[in-house]
């Protein structure tokens, strides 16, 4: 009998419960907004454009497992043996859907070899805590060791130091002006365990793209910058890292996402094309008054760029930066 692990350690729970608590009684309380037919948050110094309804759940959900076939792994880092040590507590920043997270918790499960002939399961416990602005996770599948946390980073994580054996954060280019990055390193190591792991992925803009995909591209360039974010943070991940002070060991990887034949798979250019359509589409409020064109017009404009996707076998990157935390900063 394989089952999920159980109820999150004591001690991580009570602190959840406490935090969930105390952001039911204040500003954190969800609020929404609605433009063209989509939810949006409506919260207090959250800059972030994209929709956070069942539309954008559905975009994440793809969004995953294309990352994950692309890197043929959930993550880069080298923490297999944190992964088997026992009360592995993991953070995933800005977990969304929950799909990257629900994925690592039913990855990594305990066995019940009380019940089973199976031999003793190489992962004894993990758990794992979602933080993001508001939730839209399915609650009717949720993982027994998944806790979700709404809080806003901006204004920090909410746990003690040295909480977390791994740290977790990807595809944040929309979610933190760019004055902002230095104070969440500092977060994130702050709550990373010594000799624990970060772990940053970011994409790029879109290259050897057709006319119409880079005007649309220059838009969403445009509204990141509008909101003081950066769109090209992909390019600054390794030097926020190195500039933080606390971390060893720093790695950067570096992988390709086409949508044409260069692929050499089309079935995966095509979910490829999926993701930057659904991502106009997540955009749409956004674009159109930053264009100052039409829904209709928008919309023949992203057809047209689903074309030239594929037809100018056009790509982005990833990029991964993963470290360690100075086991000498432990106190």
């Amino acid at each position: 009998m394989i089952l999920i692990m159980g109820c999150l350690s004591s001690k991580l729970n009570e602190k959840i419960e406490f935090i969930d608590s105390q952001n039911t009684q204040t500003k954190f309380q969800t609020e929404f907004r609605y433009a063209d037919g989509r939810r949006f948050h409506n919260l207090e110094n959250a800059g972030y454009p994209l929709p956070n309804d069942d539309e954008e759940s559905d975009r994440l959900h793809l969004q995953h497992f294309l990352i994950r076939y692309i890197w043929q792994s959930n993550f880069s880092s080298p923490i297999e043996h944190i992964l088997s040590s026992q009360g592995t507590k993991i953070l995933d920043i800005g977990c969304g859907a929950g799909s990257w997270s629900f994925d690592m918790a039913t990855t990594y499960v305990y066995i019940n070899f009380y019940e089973s002939k199976a031999k003793p399961s190489r992962y004894p416990s993990l758990e794992i805590v979602g933080l993001d602005l508001s939730p839209h996770q399915p609650t009717y599948i949720k993982p027994k060791n998944f806790s979700f946390i709404k809080a806003n980073v901006l204004e920090g994580i909410p746990f003690e130091d040295n909480t977390f054996d791994f740290v977790f954060q990807r595809y944040l280019v929309f979610g933190y002006p760019k004055e902002k990055w230095p104070f969440i390193m500092n977060e994130i190591v702050r709550v990373l365990k010594p000799g624990g792991f970060l772990e940053l992925c970011e994409p790029s803009t879109v290259y050897d793209a057709g006319p119409v995909t880079q005007y649309l591209f220059k838009a969403v360039q445009d509204i990141v910058n509008q909101k003081g974010g950066d769109p090209n943070i992909y390019r600054m991940l390794e030097k926020y890292v190195q500039n933080q002070g606390q971390l060893k060991n720093i790695k950067k990887e570096v992988k390709r996402c086409y949508h044409g034949e260069k692929s050499n798979n089309i079935k995966l250019s095509k979910v490829a094309i999926t993701d930057i359509i659904s991502l106009y589409e997540s955009l749409k409020p956004s674009l159109t008054k930053h264009l100052q064109i039409s829904d209709t017009k928008l919309s023949k404009l992203i057809k047209n760029s689903e074309k030239e996707l594929f037809d100018f076998d056009s790509f982005y990157y990833m990029v991964r930066v993963y470290a360690t935390k100075f086991v000498d900063n432990y106190n």
